[in-house]
Protein backbone atom coordinates (compact mmCIF):
# COMPACT_ATOMS: atom_id res chain seq x y z
CA UNK A 1 0.00 0.00 0.00
CA UNK A 2 1.23 3.48 -0.79
CA UNK A 3 2.11 6.14 1.73
CA UNK A 4 -1.00 8.19 1.00
CA UNK A 5 -3.27 5.19 1.48
CA UNK A 6 -1.59 4.35 4.77
CA UNK A 7 -1.83 7.95 5.97
CA UNK A 8 -5.49 8.16 4.96
CA UNK A 9 -6.36 4.91 6.77
CA UNK A 10 -4.44 6.09 9.83
CA UNK A 11 -6.29 9.42 9.81
CA UNK A 12 -9.71 7.75 9.47
CA UNK A 13 -8.91 5.24 12.22
CA UNK A 14 -7.68 7.95 14.58
CA UNK A 15 -10.67 10.20 13.91
CA UNK A 16 -13.08 7.33 14.59
CA UNK A 17 -11.26 6.45 17.81
CA UNK A 18 -11.18 10.11 18.90
CA UNK A 19 -14.92 10.45 18.38
CA UNK A 20 -15.65 7.18 20.19
CA UNK A 21 -13.38 8.09 23.13
CA UNK A 22 -14.88 11.58 23.32
CA UNK A 23 -18.44 10.24 23.43
CA UNK A 24 -17.46 7.63 26.03
CA UNK A 25 -15.68 10.27 28.11
CA UNK A 26 -18.65 12.62 28.00
CA UNK A 27 -20.95 9.79 29.08
CA UNK A 28 -18.58 8.80 31.91
CA UNK A 29 -18.23 12.40 33.14
CA UNK A 30 -21.99 12.95 32.96
CA UNK A 31 -22.82 9.77 34.84
CA UNK A 32 -20.26 10.51 37.54
CA UNK A 33 -21.50 14.09 37.78
CA UNK A 34 -25.08 12.90 38.27
CA UNK A 35 -24.25 10.09 40.71
CA UNK A 36 -21.57 11.85 42.72
CA UNK A 37 -22.13 13.82 45.89
CA UNK A 38 -22.31 17.62 45.78
CA UNK A 39 -18.62 18.22 45.29
CA UNK A 40 -16.54 15.69 43.45
CA UNK A 41 -12.79 15.66 43.07
CA UNK A 42 -11.33 18.10 40.56
CA UNK A 43 -8.90 15.38 39.51
CA UNK A 44 -11.63 12.92 38.50
CA UNK A 45 -12.43 14.45 35.07
CA UNK A 46 -8.71 14.73 34.33
CA UNK A 47 -8.31 11.06 35.23
CA UNK A 48 -11.20 10.08 32.98
CA UNK A 49 -9.77 11.98 30.01
CA UNK A 50 -6.25 10.69 30.69
CA UNK A 51 -7.36 7.04 30.76
CA UNK A 52 -9.66 7.36 27.75
CA UNK A 53 -6.91 9.21 25.86
CA UNK A 54 -4.25 6.57 26.49
CA UNK A 55 -6.54 3.74 25.45
CA UNK A 56 -7.71 5.74 22.43
CA UNK A 57 -4.09 6.19 21.31
CA UNK A 58 -3.22 2.54 21.83
CA UNK A 59 -6.30 1.30 19.99
CA UNK A 60 -6.06 3.85 17.16
CA UNK A 61 -2.41 2.96 16.51
CA UNK A 62 -3.05 -0.78 16.39
CA UNK A 63 -6.29 -0.48 14.41
CA UNK A 64 -4.76 1.87 11.81
CA UNK A 65 -1.63 -0.20 11.31
CA UNK A 66 -3.54 -3.48 11.12
CA UNK A 67 -5.93 -1.96 8.58
CA UNK A 68 -3.12 -0.52 6.45
CA UNK A 69 -0.89 -3.62 6.51
CA UNK A 70 -1.01 -6.43 4.03
CA UNK A 71 -3.05 -9.31 5.35
CA UNK A 72 -1.12 -12.53 5.96
CA UNK A 73 -3.02 -15.48 7.43
CA UNK A 74 -1.75 -16.41 10.88
CA UNK A 75 0.55 -13.40 11.19
CA UNK A 76 -0.01 -10.20 13.12
CA UNK A 77 0.89 -6.96 11.34
CA UNK A 78 3.73 -6.38 13.84
CA UNK A 79 5.45 -9.57 12.66
CA UNK A 80 5.49 -8.58 8.99
CA UNK A 81 8.43 -7.06 7.14
CA UNK A 82 8.27 -3.28 7.24
CA UNK A 83 6.15 -3.18 10.41
CA UNK A 84 8.34 -0.52 12.01
CA UNK A 85 8.10 1.70 8.94
CA UNK A 86 4.32 1.26 8.88
CA UNK A 87 4.10 2.01 12.60
CA UNK A 88 6.21 5.13 12.18
CA UNK A 89 3.97 6.34 9.36
CA UNK A 90 0.86 5.77 11.49
CA UNK A 91 2.49 7.65 14.38
CA UNK A 92 3.54 10.57 12.15
CA UNK A 93 0.01 10.80 10.74
CA UNK A 94 -1.39 10.74 14.26
CA UNK A 95 0.94 13.53 15.41
CA UNK A 96 -0.06 15.69 12.43
CA UNK A 97 -3.77 15.02 12.91
CA UNK A 98 -3.65 15.75 16.64
CA UNK A 99 -1.75 18.99 16.00
CA UNK A 100 -4.35 20.05 13.44
CA UNK A 101 -7.19 19.15 15.82
CA UNK A 102 -5.58 21.12 18.66
CA UNK A 103 -5.08 24.12 16.37
CA UNK A 104 -8.69 24.04 15.18
CA UNK A 105 -9.97 23.71 18.75
CA UNK A 106 -7.83 26.68 19.77
CA UNK A 107 -9.13 28.83 16.92
CA UNK A 108 -12.80 27.90 17.12
CA UNK A 109 -13.49 26.75 20.70
CA UNK A 110 -10.87 27.52 23.34
CA UNK A 111 -10.40 31.22 22.56
CA UNK A 112 -13.98 31.92 23.57
CA UNK A 113 -13.49 30.47 27.04
CA UNK A 114 -15.66 28.10 29.01
CA UNK A 115 -17.20 28.02 32.43
CA UNK A 116 -15.14 26.81 35.36
CA UNK A 117 -17.46 23.81 35.76
CA UNK A 118 -16.95 22.66 32.18
CA UNK A 119 -14.95 19.43 31.91
CA UNK A 120 -15.97 18.12 28.51
CA UNK A 121 -13.66 17.67 25.53
CA UNK A 122 -13.32 19.80 23.35
CA UNK A 123 -15.13 22.55 25.29
CA UNK A 124 -12.59 22.71 28.12
CA UNK A 125 -9.09 23.57 26.91
CA UNK A 126 -7.43 22.06 29.99
CA UNK A 127 -9.19 18.72 29.72
CA UNK A 128 -8.77 18.67 25.94
CA UNK A 129 -5.02 19.18 26.22
CA UNK A 130 -4.79 16.33 28.73
CA UNK A 131 -6.80 14.14 26.35
CA UNK A 132 -4.72 15.03 23.28
CA UNK A 133 -1.41 14.50 25.09
CA UNK A 134 -2.71 11.17 26.44
CA UNK A 135 -3.73 10.04 22.95
CA UNK A 136 -0.29 10.99 21.65
CA UNK A 137 1.32 9.22 24.60
CA UNK A 138 -0.68 6.07 23.90
CA UNK A 139 0.39 6.09 20.26
CA UNK A 140 4.05 6.66 21.15
CA UNK A 141 3.86 3.90 23.76
CA UNK A 142 2.37 1.52 21.20
CA UNK A 143 5.02 2.40 18.62
CA UNK A 144 8.11 2.12 20.81
CA UNK A 145 7.18 -0.31 23.57
CA UNK A 146 5.02 -2.91 21.91
CA UNK A 147 6.84 -3.44 18.60
CA UNK A 148 8.95 -6.60 18.52
CA UNK A 149 12.72 -6.20 18.34
CA UNK A 150 14.04 -5.91 14.82
CA UNK A 151 16.08 -8.87 13.59
CA UNK A 152 18.09 -6.68 11.27
CA UNK A 153 17.83 -3.14 10.01
CA UNK A 154 17.95 -4.22 6.36
CA UNK A 155 15.11 -6.75 6.79
CA UNK A 156 12.85 -4.16 8.42
CA UNK A 157 13.63 -1.25 6.13
CA UNK A 158 14.62 -2.96 2.92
Amino acid sequence: MGAMGTALKAAVALLCCLVAADVAGVIACSILDILSPRRWSVALPYTIWLVFGIFCGLYAYNFAAAWASSKVVGQDWTEQAGARRLGSMVLATGIALLAIAAGLCDIFVWRYGSSADDYYVPDSARHSIVFIVAVLGGMVLARFAFMPASKSWKQDNG
